[in-house]
């Protein structure tokens, strides 16, 4: 029953839950007798009488009966607190022991008033109290709905807008997409220039994004470097499709922060309810599975949901625990993919692949289980497995006369990183016994530009060793003649994407010419990778590539198989030809 002289909607909205009226009227009185009233008052005997006022009423402070706060059966402070009720709470009676006061307060009442001490004077102060608190708890609210830094919704108000689009999707059998992005190497960057820098790129970033948005989507930070957005509608993936063209545009231009012009790739995961995700919480696990799969490649990549691509995720955090028990147990294994000299036709070199021999999923290839070595670090140790294991091959062959002139050994930036990689490696030959220069370490010219003046000065402790270099994936990476001139590189690889369009592509005929020239204008041999056809490798030879690898010849074998082939090798060439080539050092 509303009651109350002030009908201004800008005066304050008292609800007071009292079932006799002595209560009330100790409260109401002082009030209504006050000079310039300021209050608007709503009287109610019950809690159900209560709760239908507060559908058709907003109410700024609840002032409830002890007797009814005290029910035996009804905790109405906790339902209140577990629904969420952010209207401040009081409790009034009379005789209140300090114990039940502190129950009261503890469950959420922000005051306990006696009604023996009600005057105007307490009622204002309380109320001007319970004001204050009602706005710390708005803006702690707020502090908890948005990111500070860029006033994108949190990750918090992005979880409850997703619970509120995802039922409203599924209420009218509408489509939902949700939009994950990530920017890459932003860790990096925050790490060498700072929080400041960081926080000032990331605000940056937000905005650009936003500016490309509808006017009623919203981007929402939920990480560090990375945002959420919900595309409803039944035309998602058009939708979400020109959503990813608008943010790639706007991304592709540096960053002005402090001085530095800092550019950055970006990594997009998509799903779509109930296209690739059947309720809320796979849609998140497959847009980020979607987003984890863009992120392998550079630039501004991005990916759709597809069950194939989760079922990889789940695979790789099944396998991922597994490497060190792996690396143990010694379930690795080399495979050796020969190299084949194209003048003579002979098998002159190999190159050590490893593989996983799991126990229950078989044999695995290294894109499996590499980068995870890599992220974990267990890459080092598992490089020393390779090399160790390599020469131990080397050493059998030997004994059975099938010799090889080279083994190739990949070795990766991580193995760079680690201070023990020179005197490892010296330890590990002296003690094998094999000569140095029948190993040829494989770089790739990203490893060798991620930094590019240590890894320089490794490879320079390594070569005193007098093992040899070769750069794989020659043209596919940071390609720089100053890698070629600095570095005592041996050996120029060219990579199988231009090798398998030789017959095909002009353009790719026409770079593996000019790979070829160059090698040899800097007196370095020429290795073609991947050759699969006859045709590819008559265009090598005639071309003057000095050896290839690749399926036309072998598939990468197990050591038993390669000392079959060389065995055929050493008995068709007959007893008065060596069984293979000069060992050049």
């Amino acid at each position: 029953m509303p009651t109350g002289n002030n009908n201004n909607n800008n005066t304050p909205h008292l609800l007071i839950i009292a079932p006799v009226t002595p209560v009330y009227q100790a409260i109401a009185w002082p009030l209504l007798q006050a000079p310039v009233p300021g209050y608007r008052l709503t009287w109610c005997l019950s809690i159900k009488e209560a709760l239908v006022q507060g559908r058709n009423s907003n109410f700024d402070l609840i002032l409830l009966a002890d007797s009814i706060a005290d029910h035996p059966h009804h905790n109405y402070l906790q339902q209140a607190r577990r629904l969420q009720l952010h209207i401040p709470l009081m409790i009034i009676g009379e005789h209140i022991q300090p114990q039940r006061e502190e129950r009261y307060l503890t469950n959420g009442a922000i005051d306990v008033l006696e009604l023996s001490q009600i005057s105007l004077s307490l009622l204002r102060q309380s109320f001007r109290y319970a004001e204050r608190l009602h706005q710390r708890d708005n803006q702690i609210k707020n502090l908890r709905l948005f990111d500070e830094l860029t006033g994108s919704p949190s990750r918090l108000s992005f979880t409850q807008q997703l619970s509120q689009q995802f039922e409203s999707a599924q209420n009218n059998h509408q489509r939902l997409g949700l939009m994950t992005l990530n920017i890459d190497g932003f860790k990096r960057v925050n790490n060498a220039l700072g929080p400041e820098v960081g926080d000032e790129i990331i605000s940056k970033v937000a905005s650009r994004l936003q500016a490309g948005l509808e006017p009623r989507q919203e981007l929402a930070r939920v990480g560090d470097n990375q945002f959420t957005l919900l595309v409803p509608g039944d035309d998602v993936e058009s939708s979400l499709t020109k959503l990813i063209e608008r943010i790639c545009y706007l991304h592709q231009r540096p960053y002005r922060v402090q001085g530095h012009n800092l550019a950055f790739g970006i990594s997009i995961g998509c799903a779509i309810y109930p296209d690739s995700a059947s309720d809320m919480g796979s849609l998140i696990r497959h847009s980020g599975s979607a987003l984890h799969l863009a992120k392998k490649e550079r630039g501004c990549t991005s990916r759709f949901y597809q069950e194939s691509n989760y079922e990889d995720a789940v695979n790789l955090i099944t396998l991922e625990p597994e490497l060190l028990n792996a690396l143990r147990q010694e379930q690795f294994v080399l495979h050796y993919q020969p190299r084949i000299d194209l003048n003579s036709g002979r098998i002159v070199g190999a190159e050590a692949l490893i593989r996983w021999q799991h126990p229950q999923k078989g044999l695995l290839y290294p894109d499996t289980f590499i980068p995870m070595a890599e992220k974990s670090g267990l890459i080092v140790p598992m490089g020393y497995w390779v090399f160790n294991q390599a020469l131990k091959d080397i050493k059998l062959l030997d004994a059975k006369d099938c010799s090889l002139n080279k083994i190739g050994i990949n070795l990766s930036f991580r193995q760079f990183q680690d201070d023990t990689l020179v005197p490892t490696i010296g330890r590990l030959l002296t003690h094998s016994g094999i000569h140095p220069g029948r190993i040829e370490f494989e770089l790739t010219e990203t490893s060798v530009a991620l930094n590019e003046q240590h890894v320089s000065l490794c490879i320079a402790d390594l070569s005193t060793l007098g093992v040899t270099f070769s750069l794989d994936d020659f043209g596919t990476g940071y390609s720089s003649f100053a890698h070629l001139q600095k570095l005592p590189i041996n050996t120029l690889k060219i990579d199988r994407s231009f090798v398998s369009g030789v017959t095909e592509n002009p353009d790719d005929a026409e770079i593996v010419r000019a790979i070829i020239n160059l090698a040899h204008n800097l007196r370095k041999d020429v290795i073609a990778e991947g050759a699969e056809t006859a045709e590819q490798v008559d265009f090598l030879k005639r071309n003057q590539c000095d050896q290839v690898q690749g399926y036309y010849f072998s598939k990468p074998v197990a050591l038993p198989l390669l000392f079959k082939q060389l065995k055929k090798q050493r008995l068709s060439e007959g007893p008065e030809q060596s069984p293979a080539l000069e060992l050049r050092v």
